[in-house]
């Protein structure tokens, strides 16, 4: 219970230095935007690497959660193995080797965590670029570096996820100078190979709604076959391990919550991952052809955020980390149309999910079969899943009204020709 307490400590004092930075948004908005840079490092350096050194350097804590199994596949990798053949991972097929650069550098599972403040950093400065100059701030982005949940995910946690936005905004990025939709298919073929199997979602419904789809499913295929093709000499059908996370269950999510509601339910039921697939599809879809602007650019921007939202919500193999996927885009392209309610909500959903995993946790990381066995301990954190989702659907209607133009919105994306 210390470290949910501990969590619970540093998100609220991270949630009121956002406060603070939201009631004197005026002045600094002005004085950020004149020291862009410098501002995005210092804020950087104070939020993430001063952190970093202080738990890992200052007080020696132990490193945890997934960086250890990161660590252990990196130095499998770093030795000459062959993933998915010789080693498992549920990840992308060169995760464990670009993971494995760092510890060719420092033998250390700190040095994990190291890299993923790196992947964040690169995230930050390619985000930055995307925006409309006239609509958008550096203020936005060292908002989202205060945020609880990133914070937490990242320092203590060492995760990913958001080296699954950092291939969506460069594939935004290159297709804003290029004009070619041929290059976001090259872009995002990469992204699946170093990231998550998560990625080809939002990029089977940007084909889906897309008019350039010929051309971005080109670009994919160019990628996709050959290595493909490796894959496949390599390893043979081990190619499908990734498939294997979708059996691990996970919460909040809708399955956990009504779980305990119908007398329990079994995690590992392919129903629920594949009925989970496709409702995340159908709804996604759904908002999607009601986007005021269906140019490639908002497409991808929305479909990459409607997915992960819509999964947090109802699939179970989902868990507050897949918040991180997505924060960096939501408070920099949306903020500015949050009022004080979004932000308080926002604040809110940051809390639970940086909080409510470590519960989890603690309390056994298992569906609840009945109300009848739950401890008052129990019944905050079944609370705190309510809470939770209700927020989530609450963003996923909050966002898709900007979309569609039922909130009036500044340009979302700088403006491309398509």
């Amino acid at each position: 219970m210390s470290v949910v307490l501990g969590k619970l400590v540093i998100s609220i004092f991270l949630s009121v230095i956002t406060f603070v930075l939201l009631f004197r948004k005026e002045k600094l908005s002005h004085f950020f935007a004149k020291n862009s840079s410098a501002t995005l490092w210092v804020a950087w350096a104070g939020l993430r690497l001063i952190p970093f050194f202080v738990v890992y350097v200052g007080l020696h804590l132990a490193v945890k959660s997934d960086v250890i199994f990161f660590y252990n596949t990196a130095k499998l990798a770093l030795e000459g193995f062959v993933v998915y053949r010789d080693f498992w991972q549920p990840y992308s097929p060169l995760f464990p080797y670009f993971n494995a650069l760092t510890l060719a550098i420092i033998d250390s599972p700190k040095s994990i965590i190291f890299l993923m403040m790196v992947y964040e950093l690169i995230a930050i400065f390619i985000t930055r670029s995307l925006g409309n100059k006239q609509g958008k701030s550096v203020f936005y982005l060292v908002l989202y570096l205060t945020l609880s949940a990133p914070f937490i995910f990242l320092i203590f946690g060492g995760q990913e996820d958001i080296f699954l936005w950092l291939f969506i905004a460069l594939a935004i990025s290159v297709y804003q100078k290029s004009k070619n939709p041929l290059y976001i298919g090259l872009v995002l073929a990469v992204g699946i190979l170093c990231t998550k199997i998560l990625l080809i979602i939002p990029i089977a419904l940007l084909l889906i709604f897309s008019k350039a789809r010929i051309k971005i499913l080109a670009g994919l295929l160019i990628i996709g076959v050959p290595s493909l093709a490796c894959m496949l000499y390599l390893v043979g059908d081990k190619i499908l391990a990734p498939l294997q996370l979708g059996d691990l269950p996970f919460a909040p999510n809708l399955v956990s919550v009504i779980s305990p509601v119908i007398g329990g339910i079994n995690p590992q039921s392919k129903l629920l991952n594949w009925g989970g697939l496709l409702i995340i599809l159908l709804g996604a879809g759904y908002y999607l052809r009601k986007l005021k602007s269906g140019n490639e650019t908002n497409l991808l921007l929305f479909s990459f955020i409607l997915t992960n939202m819509i999964t947090i919500i109802v699939h179970k193999n989902s868990l507050p980390n897949y918040l991180y996927t997505i924060l960096l885009p939501v408070i920099f392209f949306f903020g500015e149309h949050f009022k004080t309610r979004e932000w308080v909500l926002m604040l809110l959903l940051n809390i639970i999910g940086a909080v409510q995993p470590s519960l989890w946790y603690t309390l056994g990381g298992e569906y609840y079969d009945s109300f009848s066995t739950l401890t008052p301990l129990h019944w905050v954190e079944y609370t705190l899943q309510l809470v939770y989702l209700a927020l989530c659907v609450y963003f996923v209607r909050f966002l898709t009204m900007i979309g569609s133009g039922e909130i009036e919105a500044n340009n979302i994306l700088a403006d491309t020709q398509d």
